[in-house]
C-alpha cells in the first residue's frame, strides 16, 4: 500500500464547499488567513496508512485518497479526532456532510495556479531523482538506498528508527567504556580488550551509516512536506525557496551518498 498525493481537483471542491471554516461543529477558525496561507489541515477519515486513526483495510488506496474520505479541520480539532473511539467514521462523514450543507452555497476559493505547477514539478522531480539514483551514483555497490515513493509518514517513521539506532550505539559504547574502566574485574577487562575492534566497528561503520541514512531521510521528509505546503501557501515566497534549496540538495544526495564500507 502506497500513500497517494490527494488529487487537485478533490482539493478544490474541499475549500470551495468549506466557506474557509473548519468542518466541527461550532467552529469559526479559518482554513486560509488574510495573508493567503493555510493554516488549518487536509485530514483523512479513514486513514491513508495503515498506522492512522481509523484505518480500513478494506479501502483502495484510490479510496483513502479521495474526495469522500477527507475533510478539512483546524489543527486542534485535528488533534482532538484523533480519538476514533469518540469519532468514528461515520461521526466525521455526518460532520462534514453537515458542514458543506451549511457553507457549500458560500463558495471560496483560494490561489490554485501553484496546485498545478507544484504538482507537475514534484513528479517530474522525482523521476529524475530516481533516475539519476539509479544510473548515475558515482558508486553505486555502497549507494544509500533512495525510495522516492516514500510518503511524508513513512519517512517520520524510518527517521524515528534510526533516530532508535543511534540510542542503541550510544549504549552500546557507553557499557564498553565502562567495563575497560573497571580495574578490580580481569574478566571484564579481558572483555574490554576482545570488544575493541567491534568498537571501532561500531563508531566508524554503523554510527557514520546511520547518521548518514539519517540525514538523507530527514531532507527527503522536508521536501515531502513542503512540496504540499506550497500548493496552499503560494504566497510563502521563503517557503518555496526553502522547497527549491533542498530539491538541490537532494538531487547531489541523490548521486554521491553512501555506505562507509
Amino acid at each position: 500500500m502506497a500513500r497517494l498525493s490527494i488529487r487537485t481537483n478533490d482539493l478544490r471542491a474541499l475549500f470551495a464547499r468549506s466557506g474557509n471554516r473548519c468542518a466541527f461543529p461550532g467552529c469559526a477558525a479559518p482554513l486560509v488567513s488574510e495573508k493567503n496561507l493555510f493554516i488549518a489541515q487536509v485530514c483523512h477519515i479513514e486513514a491513508a496508512e495503515l498506522k492512522g486513526e481509523r484505518f480500513n483495510l478494506q479501502q483502495t488506496d484510490e479510496q483513502r485518497r479521495a474526495y469522500d474520505n477527507l475533510i478539512l479541520l483546524c489543527y486542534p480539532h485535528h488533534v482532538e479526532t484523533d480519538d476514533a473511539a469518540l469519532y468514528p467514521p461515520d461521526r466525521l462523514r455526518a460532520m462534514k456532510a453537515d458542514h458543506e450543507k451549511a457553507f457549500g452555497q458560500k463558495l471560496f476559493q483560494i490561489d490554485e495556479s501553484l496546485l498545478h505547477k507544484v504538482s507537475a514539478e514534484m513528479s517530474q522531480y522525482w523521476k529524475d531523482i530516481a533516475h539519476q539514483h539509479r544510473e548515475h551514483h558515482v558508486v553505486s555497490e555502497l549507494a544509500i538506498e533512495i525510495d522516492v515513493s516514500a510518503s511524508y509518514t513513512t519517512l517520520a517513521d524510518q527517521a524515528a528508527a534510526l533516530a532508535t539506532d543511534l540510542s542503541e550505539i550510544q549504549d552500546y559504547l557507553i557499557e564498553s567504556e565502562r567495563l575497560r574502566a573497571d580495574p578490580e574485574a580481569s574478566q571484564l577487562l579481558t572483555q574490554a580488550v576482545a570488544c575493541f575492534s567491534n568498537d571501532f566497528e561500531v563508531l566508524h561503520l554503523r554510527m557514520t551509516n546511520t547518521v548518514t541514512k539519517l540525514s538523507v531521510t530527514l531532507v527527503q521528509m522536508e521536501i515531502r512536506y513542503l512540496e504540499e505546503f506550497v500548493k496552499l501557501n503560494p504566497s510563502d515566497l521563503p517557503a518555496r525557496q526553502r522547497l527549491d534549496e533542498r530539491k538541490t540538495e537532494f538531487a547531489s544526495i541523490a548521486t554521491s551518498v553512501g555506505y562507509v564500507d
